[in-house]
């Protein structure tokens, strides 16, 4: 399960989900993902560089590669 998650460093395609006020929600191999800062339409994917991982909550952060 755990190997489908992102590592830090990894770049990444993933789909934006939902859009914030201070981010986006993105979705990648089962797992969420925050990208603080960036504006796109939900359906929208995104190429990604991850700076955080959580293998416990199957979170991440990332920021636009």
């Amino acid at each position: 399960m755990d190997e489908k998650l992102p590592r830090i460093g990894d770049v990444i395609t993933a789909t934006v989900t939902k859009t914030l006020p201070f981010g986006v929600l993105v979705e990648h191999a089962d797992a969420a993902g925050l990208v603080r800062g960036a504006q796109s339409a939900p359906g929208a994917r995104l190429s990604l560089r991850v700076t955080e991982v959580d293998r416990v909550l199957r979170r991440f952060a990332a920021e636009v590669a």
